[in-house]
């Protein structure tokens, strides 16, 4: 097989201050293999090179974005995926993984490997999972030009170095979570139902509207709507409709000199008692209270 790559990378030395932050980077970098190409290349320290007869295990995390070509990605338990241009496959620590471009094509891969306490409080809580390691990042432009920065950062020792590249991983992990939430709506008759429904919320939180009826107009069902709805936001739908009313309120309560009644019922509130209830339970203050603790800012 020929030898034929051309790539860039960087492996890091990880200090105190840089495990401080909360999230380090181990290791940046890109390579086009060309096809019929051996594969993988050659030249990288002892810890992350591997071959597809062993495949390896990391320490840490690292995420990996082909831009073109295709190829195979493995890892346990049991996860097997063809890899197209626009998939990110996630590796994690001490979970064993092997991957490959297709011999015919070849590919051209971007990764970052990363760790720290915000890594793993991803993993602990479950925002990220060793069983659904590969997704389809739908924003080729923005992943592109975030891996762009990280290699212009590299390239030019950037002060604070690490803790620019934190940014940047967290940034592809954000898109990576992103899709990966989506992943369910590809089934339904609506790809869009939830994006519309987030808008419809926006647009109509002082109105009085039925999220079960809403589902219905946007043609999906409710129980898979609410389950849909609260990954994307993390809030049910009711939910996410008092929190909108709520940030209105207190815009309200800063720059109008409107009463407690008046502002319950601009924001969609019928009844002025359980709205100042329900604020005082999410910020611990009664709407008078925050009012008055705003001016005494000003």
């Amino acid at each position: 097989m020929k030898s034929e790559t051309a790539s860039f990378y960087r492996y890091f030395p990880i200090s105190r201050r840089d495990k401080n932050w909360g999230l380090y980077v181990t290791t940046a970098g890109e390579a086009r293999i060309a096809a019929h190409t051996a594969y993988p290349p050659s030249g990288h320290p002892k810890g992350y090179a591997f071959d597809w007869q062993h495949g390896r295990m990391l320490e840490g995390f690292a995420l990996l974005y082909i831009s073109s070509g295709r190829g195979n990605f493995e890892s346990k338990p049991k996860i097997s995926a063809a890899i197209e241009a626009g998939h990110a496959f996630l590796l994690f620590p001490e979970v064993w993984h092997r991957y490959t471009p297709d011999s015919d094509t070849g590919w051209h891969e971007h990764w970052i490997g990363f760790d720290g306490e915000m890594a793993r409080r991803w993993l602990n809580h479950r925002f990220i999972s060793p069983r659904n390691p590969v997704v389809r990042l739908n924003a080729e432009d923005t992943v592109l030009a975030t891996f762009s920065r990280v290699m212009q950062a590299i390239r030019g020792n950037r002060p604070a170095l690490q803790q620019i590249l934190a940014g940047a991983t967290a940034n592809l992990m954000g898109l990576f979570y992103s899709a990966q939430q989506a992943q369910p709506a590809a089934a339904t008759q609506n790809p869009n139902a939830i994006e519309l429904a987030m808008t419809r919320i926006q647009d109509e939180f002082n109105s009085n509207l039925d999220m079960k009826l809403l589902a219905q107009e946007l043609g999906v069902s409710y129980s898979w709507f609410r389950h849909t709805f609260t990954g994307h936001t993390g809030l049910s739908p009711h939910q996410y409709l008092l929190e909108l009313r709520l940030v209105h309120a207190r815009h309200l309560l800063g720059e109008t000199a409107l009463s407690i009644k008046e502002i319950a019922t601009q924001t969609g509130f019928e009844d002025e008692l359980y709205f100042s209830r329900l604020f005082r339970q999410k910020l611990n203050l009664t709407p008078s209270q925050w009012r008055s603790r705003g001016r005494r800012r000003n």
